[in-house]
């Protein structure tokens, strides 16, 4: 049956997509079976301060096992903020969640070792590399926060490397910082950098600008250093965006919701410690999943099931506990800049980015998260612009139709100079990288998407590098950095 309106009534509505892979009721067995394996399975972590702690806060320790009664994960989870800040050293570029046009964020890829320049052979990321990086990504308007590269750099002590890379992002990003340590004991060291940074311990609880990384080994179990990420961040009041890597077909079940239960258990448990340690600690969920090829055994990260997994995961945070969830938004299996490349990175950023995901990441990675590459993040830069455009949706009124208008009829000839036209032509999202018909002057028809991109990159390098810190927060911070160098590299 149709709606009757009047003359002059309108239907405001919002045209957002949304993909919700899971019924009210499924997403109800989903929770549940997330919070039964806490309670009942639990957990296995080896660190006695923490399984101290939760164990007076009433978790229950049997040696290395830790389970979550669902009384107790439901107080957890009450604790969790619903608004907070993620603060970037520029304030320019500080992170409200949730986003306050009902967007998303997007932040770098983390974990890859390797670097494939505009120019020259792929190769391990050094030091310099990162320098042209963070100067990257600050000049990439729709990449939100920029996490640290897993560097190598014969220069540095190895066992510091995430130490000096750090130093790195403070000195040049003007964006929020997402740390990954590298061992336990770095990460009182990284943590005292980014205080140093911002005048003191204090500060940084008051506006962090960075947070952190903490990782499951699926099913269920926790290294001594991420159980440290969560213990340090949660005494020093620094955000965690806690994370979990499974392999479907590996590690956990080849189906995609198998994988995305498991991952999601081992996130909620994470965050559930965190609120119990410290309630109102800014959270975000992290699921990042991949999945085996059957048939080759290698590990892939864009293929269709396991972005399905990824929907899931999303709705389940986002939906079941509205905790703002993070996920993979862009990538490829591909190792080259090839069609592959491009069609997986702009079909896995266009789906994720129908869900509710507060964060989409991975921006410039490629050969399955093993690489990053100049070109490929400001291609995804671009990819993210047309996703924001298609999860704003469309408002239908009268004037969005130019009803009057067209009720009128007076279109003889045509719309080209109409008021209408004129109040509403740049609304349409115009894509910097894309070719859009000829321009007197521009000889434009025969680059491809590349040739832009890289014009893109050899602007920006001619930029000069900003400088983020003064000469005396510059020399507290290298303090800090010198002695975690002799310190973590003492035999």
């Amino acid at each position: 049956m149709f709606q009757t309106l009047s003359n002059t009534q309108e239907v405001e509505m919002n045209g957002r997509i949304k993909y919700n892979v899971m019924s009210p009721e499924e997403l109800t067995l989903f929770t549940n079976r997330m919070e039964r394996l806490l309670s009942e399975r639990g957990i296995q972590m080896d660190h006695p301060r923490m399984k101290e702690e939760l164990a007076q806060a009433g978790c229950l320790v049997n040696g290395d096992n830790i389970r979550f009664p669902k009384e107790l994960i439901e107080k957890a989870i009450s604790t969790v903020p619903r608004e907070f800040t993620l603060y970037a050293p520029d304030e320019a570029y500080d992170l409200q969640f949730p986003h306050p046009e009902g967007k998303f964020y997007t932040r770098t890829c983390t974990g890859a070792p390797n670097y494939l320049p505009v120019e020259g052979p792929k190769h391990y990321i050094t030091l310099n590399d990162t320098t042209e990086w963070f100067h990257l990504v600050n000049e990439m308007e729709n990449v939100s926060y920029v996490a640290l590269p897993s560097s190598c750099d014969e220069s540095v002590p190895g066992e510091a490397i995430d130490v000096f890379t750090l130093e790195k992002a403070l000195q040049i990003s003007k964006k929020h910082i997402w740390i990954q340590p590298y061992e336990a004991k770095n990460t009182k060291y990284l943590i005292d950098m980014c205080a140093a940074a911002v005048g003191g311990p204090d500060k940084l609880r008051q506006r962090p600008i960075c947070s952190f990384i903490s990782c499951s080994v699926p099913v269920s179990k926790f290294k001594y250093m991420d159980a440290e990420i969560l213990y340090e961040c949660a005494k020093a009041g620094i955000p965690v965006q806690p994370c979990a890597l499974p392999t479907a077909g590996a590690n956990t079940p080849v189906t995609a919701q198998g994988t995305a239960l498991a991952a999601c258990t081992d996130v909620l448990a994470q965050i559930v410690m965190l609120q119990l340690l410290r309630p109102g600690l800014p959270v975000i969920a992290t699921p990042l999943l991949f999945s085996m090829d059957m048939q080759t055994t290698y590990t892939l990260q864009s293929n269709t099931e396991i972005t399905f997994a990824r929907l899931i995961c999303m709705q389940a945070f986002e939906q079941g506990y509205g905790i703002p969830g993070h996920s993979y938004g862009t990538g490829t299996d591909s190792m080259t800049l090839d069609g592959q490349n491009m069609i997986e990175r702009t079909s896995l950023t266009h789906m994720m980015a129908m869900s509710d995901a507060s964060v989409l990441g991975g921006a410039g990675q490629m050969e399955t998260a093993k690489t990053i590459n100049p070109l490929a993040l400001i291609i995804d830069n671009e990819i993210f612009g047309i996703a924001q455009r298609l999860r704003s949706g469309l408002a239908v009124n009268d004037e969005t139709l130019d009803f009057e208008e067209l009720l009128e009829g007076d279109d003889e000839d045509g719309y080209m100079m109409s008021d209408h036209t004129l109040d509403h032509f740049r609304d349409a999202h115009r894509p910097k990288l894309f070719y859009k018909g000829f321009l007197r002057g521009v000889n434009d028809e025969e680059k491809t998407i590349l040739d832009r991109a890289r014009e893109t990159y050899d602007a920006i390098m001619e930029k000069p590098i900003p400088h983020m810190m003064d000469d005396k927060t510059e020399k507290k911070v290298h303090e800090i950095v010198l002695q975690a160098a002799a310190d973590l590299s003492a035999k």
